[in-house]
């Protein structure tokens, strides 16, 4: 029989930020220490609605409301931090399925990709001006929504093979010598690297093969893109090339008498040439290849990694959370390496049915950017202390 299901998630970050004075300087917003209270309803507020038929034929659309920028990043010259700020409405998900068979279903539209589906617990700081949200830019590579085609096979209730054709357009961006941030402090919002024409002929790909195991669950996956790099703006010299991305990751969960653990590591190249929301952090911004001096590019490796420990008493789920991530990369010779971390806990508390708080106490260490040579740059820290309210329907 057909069904429709109608539901909202309500989230209300109240938090303060206290950055010091390196990464004040890092992320362009003075010589000094840095801190602010704030209270944001970020867009990761959400309405959806789901549809099913009686030829097992579903829909899924859901839409983010909330602030959509804004933070930090974007005070103006009176120190105001709201005024640069905008609500609004996105698409978060739109997509269809058929049940081909109990075992097989076809899938088109916008959505999460099979690759990298596990995610810590930590949710404060969307629109903290570092884009605070389950890790990313501090080990976690969160796959994104985007349009595809995916095909899902079920074998039995021990696990799937699901392959997406996910669009590979987008990411259209390239580092090179030209970035003035590799030797001195410089707002990086604004320093951004070198955009370039590419051709696609092929989707990317994404496969997962997420398996079950009683209470533990594995999920290896894989995503390839290649993109023809055929100019290159404001570089007569740069050649031809091709751009491959390829990430190959690997997630466990499982839980047993209260307790739980989730991990995820992500290890490839070119993680910036391809779409995915990996943050804001050095690693991060350095993730894309490198455009050398005699116009050739070379390939920048990245590594991500975070676990997530919980238990539950009653209402009460504490976690502890910690990640890491790196980039290395060379540029003309010049070998660029950055790391960040993160580690914190995260408490949701459940005090009525659909009113959730959740406190928050997380630690980010921007680290440092060696380059081979060169004395080091020191990205600085920071910390945000809150309390999240979430209210569901």
């Amino acid at each position: 029989m057909a069904k429709v299901k109608m539901g909202g998630i309500i989230f209300t970050d109240f938090y303060y930020i206290d950055r010091d004075a390196e990464n004040s300087q890092f992320l362009g917003l003075g010589n000094d220490s840095y801190q602010v209270t704030t209270i944001q309803v970020p867009s990761i507020t959400r309405l959806y609605g789901r549809w099913t038929n009686e030829d097992n034929v579903g829909m899924y659309i859901e839409i983010g409301i909330g602030q959509t920028s804004g933070g930090v990043n974007y005070i103006d010259s009176k120190n105001n931090l709201n005024d640069n700020n905008s609500s609004g409405v996105y698409l978060r998900h739109a997509y269809g399925w058929w049940d081909v068979t109990p075992s097989f279903q076809i899938m088109a539209g916008k959505s999460t990709t099979p690759f990298s589906p596990l995610n810590p617990s930590q949710l404060i700081g969307t629109r903290s001006g570092t884009n605070n949200l389950v890790g990313e830019g501090y080990g976690n590579f969160y796959s994104g929504r985007f349009a595809q085609v995916r095909g899902t096979f079920k074998f039995g209730k021990m696990g799937r093979v699901a392959v997406a054709l996910v669009d590979p357009n987008g990411a259209a961006r390239i580092l090179s010598e030209r970035y003035p941030s590799l030797h001195t402090y410089y707002p990086w919002g604004s320093a951004e690297g070198v955009d370039y024409q590419t051709n696609t002929k092929l989707p990317r790909i994404d496969i997962s093969v997420p398996l079950y195991f009683g209470p533990v669950s594995i999920y290896p996956s894989f995503l390839y893109q290649r993109r023809s790099v055929d100019a290159i703006a404001s570089v007569p010299n740069a050649a031809d090339d091709e751009l491959d991305t390829y990430i190959g990751s690997l997630g466990v969960k499982g839980g047993y008498a209260g307790f739980s653990f989730s991990a995820e590591g992500n290890w490839g190249v070119n993680w910036g040439n391809t779409r995915g929301l990996i943050g804001t952090s050095a690693p991060a911004i350095f993730s894309a290849a490198m455009l050398n001096a005699d116009g050739s590019t070379s390939d920048t490796k990245t590594y991500g990694y975070w676990f997530d420990l919980g238990y539950k008493f009653g209402p009460i789920n504490p976690h502890v959370i910690f990640g890491q991530m790196n980039s290395d990369a060379e540029l003309s010779g010049l070998d660029i390496d950055t790391t960040s971390t993160v580690w914190g806990f995260s408490v949701p508390i459940s005090l009525a049915k659909g009113f959730i708080v959740r406190p928050e106490l997380m630690w980010y260490d921007d680290g440092e950017i060696q380059l081979e040579g060169n004395d080091e740059l020191n990205l600085g820290d920071y910390a945000i202390y809150g309390v999240q309210f979430q209210i569901t329907f």
